[in-house]
């Protein structure tokens, strides 16, 4: 009779936990569980490194959206072995669709610990030697149960500029590799909005600003590709418009400084009815640059699909 009594309250305990379970939100376990959303991600197209054009190992993305009563916001998700398929930073933290309706996510590059409900983070370009922490990417994707897989296609909310300095008239190229050059009339200071997917310049235009071989401040240097022939700078800011041209100067090792202004209006004709002379979010301003005893000499400028660069060597020469 005991073991009757025993084997009775047992199994009404075991009732008793399977109504309570019934009660509670069902979270399933496993990779693959039901109702639980996976998430990919391409930059521009292309699927492999994030800062520039492609996906690097352990780079992490946040992600918001709703579904049903339950509003996931910033939501913390890596991609491991750089491959483009994310998964969340805590296992506790996976995203799963609550009802059957269609969910639209947003996400963002690079992830950042908001707090207090912000929805923006702020940058200076200024350190180009850090541009992984701004070339802000943004993107928006549906996903349901039934359709769980979520490719988000990340588009560039900065724009960057190329400047290809070469050696001209009575200069070596040595002369290239080892000149400072600066930049002003532009705002180095800004915010990138995280829901809404926008970045924007704020505050005044800032002095002038030396991007290569500072030996003072060397997280200004700029990111640098050598052919031999050329050097490459590459640089990113904030989305923005001018009123007058950009001073652009470069001072050469016998302490030589000329001065040359850089305009945007005619390459942003190929793009725009009413061109300006402006910074547009997602696209590459190539500009080649001859250095020469005499002066500079701009050779144009012309917009191309923003690529992928090597991070080359931003420490002073």
């Amino acid at each position: 009779m005991k073991n009757l009594k025993c084997k009775m309250i047992a199994a009404a305990a075991c009732t008793l936990m399977l109504t309570a379970c019934n009660h509670d939100e069902a979270v399933p376990s496993g990779t693959d569980a039901p109702g639980m959303a996976h998430f990919s991600a391409t930059i521009d197209g292309t699927a492999t490194r994030a800062y520039d054009q492609s996906w690097e190992q352990k780079d992490e993305i946040g992600i918001s959206g709703t579904s049903g009563d339950k509003t996931y916001t910033n939501v913390r998700y890596l991609t491991e072995g750089g491959n483009g398929t994310f998964a969340p930073k805590n296992e506790s933290e996976k995203i799963y669709y609550q009802t059957d309706a269609d969910v639209t996510f947003t996400a963002y590059y690079p992830w950042n610990d908001l707090q207090d409900e912000a929805t923006t983070i702020s940058a200076n370009t200024w350190r180009q030697a850090e541009q992984k922490k701004f070339d802000f990417l943004w993107a928006q994707a549906k996903g349901s149960k039934k359709s769980p897989n979520v490719d988000f296609k990340f588009a560039h909310k900065m724009a960057k500029v190329v400047l290809t300095v070469k050696k001209g008239s009575d200069v070596s190229y040595d002369e290239v590799k080892a000149a400072k050059l600066m930049l002003d009339g532009f705002k180095h200071i800004g915010s990138f909005d995280v829901v809404a997917g926008t970045a924007e310049a704020t505050g005044n235009d800032s002095g002038m600003w030396e991007f290569a071989n500072n030996e003072d401040d060397k997280e200004h240097n700029a990111p640098i590709t050598e052919d031999g022939k050329t050097v490459s700078y590459t640089l990113i800011f904030f989305p923005q418009v001018f009123e007058k041209a950009l001073p652009f100067t470069a001072t050469l090792t016998d302490k030589q400084s000329f001065t040359a202004n850089l305009d945007f209006t005619n390459a942003n004709a190929g793009k725009d009815e009413q061109p300006k002379n402006e910074w547009v979010a997602g696209r590459q301003y190539n500009m080649g640059i001859v250095l020469n005893k005499t002066g500079i000499t701009v050779e144009g400028c012309t917009i191309a699909p923003w690529e992928e660069v090597n991070g080359g060597n931003v420490d002073a020469q």
